[in-house]
């Protein structure tokens, strides 16, 4: 029998770990991945009675039991949807970790800020304005981070001094966004994988007229370049660049 072609099941299976209560990483990496890549979601564990602080401090110690949770599914590639954790890492240390969970799994694992470095790369921007969701103290880790990396960091923007990732809603992310004047051979980074990016950064991109990037999209790229996939429609319209990059390797 001569079947047509498929048009909904997979032909990649790629894995999520998200915290608990993130709200916007699953939703946005499936919008960022092409139909054709399969999304399946573990959460990280759920830490009752802690601050942010102390939960950044052990997540990554979490992430190779966690990867239990998909059982026999075989996966393609493995997303671990948190940005925070790594800024307390120098950067070679957090490539390095990224690589032995690779090698623990046999199977490529993205860390969300190794994925933005290589974004960057990409793009070949090595000037970053940083818009930052985080308290204090975890947007001068992230700063600490990047500079670390060997950034020039024109810029860093706080929404506020207390964590709201998760509650940012597009069009507050959207009006940050618009009080940024970046120099024109700079990228904005929206950090941190619970704020709700992508409308925001469709409406903005132009207006702004620099590279647009956020742990998701970045998440999504790596993955995405990893599997030689296509990007899904949100790359496309949040960061033209990054998906034809894509295509063109594809």
């Amino acid at each position: 029998m001569t079947h047509p072609a498929r048009r909904w099941h997979p032909t990649h299976r790629i894995g999520l770990l998200s915290p608990s209560a993130n709200p916007a990483v699953e939703p946005e990496i499936r919008h960022l991945l092409p139909q054709q890549a399969a999304l399946h979601v573990a959460r990280l564990p759920v830490m009752p009675n802690t601050t942010l602080e102390q939960r950044n401090a052990v997540y990554l110690s979490h992430v190779e039991q966690s990867f239990n949770a998909f059982g026999a599914l075989a996966l393609d590639a493995v997303i671990v949807g948190i940005t925070g954790p790594s800024y307390a890492l120098p950067p070679a240390e957090d490539h390095a970790l990224q690589e032995r969970l690779s090698a623990g799994i046999r199977r490529p694992v993205i860390l969300a800020a190794r994925a933005i470095a290589a974004a960057l790369e990409a793009l070949g921007r090595s000037r970053l304005l940083l818009f930052s969701p985080y308290p204090g103290w975890l947007t001068e880790r992230a700063e600490r981070y990047w500079q670390a990396a060997g950034l020039d960091l024109v810029e860093s923007f706080k929404v506020s001094d207390s964590f709201s990732a998760y509650d940012l809603k597009p069009e507050e992310v959207a009006d940050g966004l618009a009080k940024l004047a970046p120099p024109a051979d700079c990228a904005v980074l929206v950090s941190g994988t619970g704020a709700a990016t992508l409308d925001a950064m469709e409406w903005m991109r132009e207006r702004l007229g620099v590279p647009l990037l956020s742990s998701n999209l970045a998440c999504a790229f790596a993955a995405c370049r990893a599997l030689g996939l296509p990007g899904g429609p949100a790359m496309t319209a949040c960061c033209p660049a990054l998906s034809a990059l894509l295509a063109k390797a594809g």
